[in-house]
């Protein structure tokens, strides 16, 4: 008959010493004796964490809190709207952004709100000094509320006010690369500018925003009084260049903001000849305001519907093929397992260890992961943030540390590669701690 031997190491039954310290020890000495396993198991476990990971700073940064937009959870937005014959049932419209008209009547006279801004798209502008260096640069028409809807961080000055709004003065606010670029210094606060050829004073400067701030971004921001908005309108004087960010004093305000933007539409509508405009299911959350494409209203439900089943396909496959293998580890060592209840082992201390060692090497995988998530957000900002909004636009989709860190999901999508590991390592253990030991000895789980 063959026989068979085992190579065993099992310091906590001998008298090596005692303590978690010696677990770890037990956890590095069998990553060591089945490296090609364990590190498959390893990085499959950091690659599932890192596609989630990637799929969820890919998210936050367009919808979570940061600066400028600092009030994307209790804002709604209209980027654009309808209009139509009155009495047309017929389906026939013509979609667009608002006129200027539009937006003072139907939204900044809004009594619910915090405030309300009116704000153009960023739009190509020549910035010039009159005598030297000269860029092309993005611009946004919008009023004093910008400043208070959204929070920039002033370098220098301070921004333009409704004052300076309603006089129509050529103020302007620039970007600290905008500044550097023309005079190579940031406090420039009272120095003039020429945008398109026209003379403009720059009353403040503000750090970069990154393209990433959809409804803040511009690198140069101007009163829209001392713009073409105003003038730049169609369609019965009801489109335009603007769109309407609307800053609720509480997410609990959102219906009755909802209910009083329709009656002011109704009121605005009345006073129209042969037409009226209608707004879509508008005004969105900055969820919904992501996924609407001009006259489409979108599928909520089914976006995150989608978003659910992609991290569960990302989570359970590799899961599944990991305790598979970690599973296949575990009934290799039901001997080693025999051999330490012989040496009067116990169950909890059996099952203690196998915990360590999952830990161990979920730890390991879960920081692997979080890295590789970082360096691929990175490698692929282009094709993660880039789209046909901001392709012509000038500036860059850089992120910051409180975009990237999304500790909650890192914990749920780390806690569940540990839950399933465990699961897989743990049963069979389990099993081996109750055996009879000539049983577990011979390998019979």
């Amino acid at each position: 008959m063959k026989k068979t031997s085992h190579t065993f190491h099992f310091p906590l039954s001998l008298g090596e010493g005692s303590g978690v310290r010696l677990y770890f020890q037990q956890a590095l000495y069998h990553l060591r004796e089945n490296p090609v396993i364990s590190w498959i198991s390893v990085l499959g476990t950091a690659l599932s964490i890192c596609m989630i990971m990637v799929i969820v700073i890919t998210l936050r940064v367009r919808i979570a809190d940061c600066e400028p937009e600092v009030n994307r959870s209790r804002s709604l937005y209209v980027p654009n709207m309808s209009y139509r014959a009155k009495g047309d049932t017929s389906g026939s419209s013509a979609n667009s952004s608002m006129s200027v008209q539009t937006g003072r009547e139907c939204f900044k006279t809004l009594t619910t709100a915090e405030a309300v801004t009116l704000a153009s798209n960023p739009g190509k502008v020549r910035v010039s000094l009159p005598a030297g260096a000269k860029m092309t640069a993005d611009m946004v028409q919008t009023d004093e509320a910008f400043w208070q809807v959204f929070r920039f961080r002033f370098l220098d000055g301070k921004p333009f006010t409704a004052a300076d709004l309603s006089s129509g003065l050529p103020r302007a606010v620039i970007a600290a690369s905008v500044a550097r670029r023309l005079f190579g210094r940031t406090d420039v606060s009272g120095q003039h500018i020429e945008l398109n050829h026209v003379d403009f004073q720059v009353c403040g400067v503000v750090a970069d925003v990154s393209m990433l701030a959809t409804d803040a971004y511009a690198q140069v921001w101007i009163p829209y009084t001392a713009g073409d908005a105003e003038a730049n309108s169609w369609g019965y004087n009801l489109m335009g260049p603007m769109r309407a960010v609307i800053l609720a004093r509480s997410r609990a305000d959102f219906p009755a903001i909802r209910e009083e933007c329709e009656r002011l539409r109704q009121k605005y509508n009345d006073a129209q000849e042969g037409v009226e405009v209608f707004y879509r299911g508008q005004p969105d959350t900055q969820f919904t305001h992501l996924y609407r494409s001009w006259s489409q209203e979108p599928d909520v439900q089914g976006v995150v519907l989608r978003y659910v089943a992609v991290m569960l396909i990302l989570l359970i496959v590799p899961a599944i093929n990991l305790s598979s293998m970690t599973l296949s580890r575990m009934r290799k060592r039901m001997a080693e397992i025999g051999v330490r209840k012989a040496f009067g082992a116990t169950a909890n201390e059996l099952m203690r260890q196998v915990f360590l060692e999952n830990l161990l090497l979920t730890c390991l995988a879960g920081l692997l992961g979080l890295l590789l998530s970082y360096a691929a957000t990175f490698v692929l900002n282009g094709f993660l943030f880039g789209n046909s909004t901001n392709a012509y636009l000038s500036g860059e989709t850089s992120l910051t540390a409180g975009e990237l860190l999304s500790p909650w999901i890192f914990l749920a999508a780390f806690g569940f590669c540990l839950l399933m590991n465990l699961l897989s390592a743990g049963i069979p253990a389990w099993r081996a701690s109750r055996m009879n030991i000539v049983e577990a000895i011979n390998g019979k789980a």
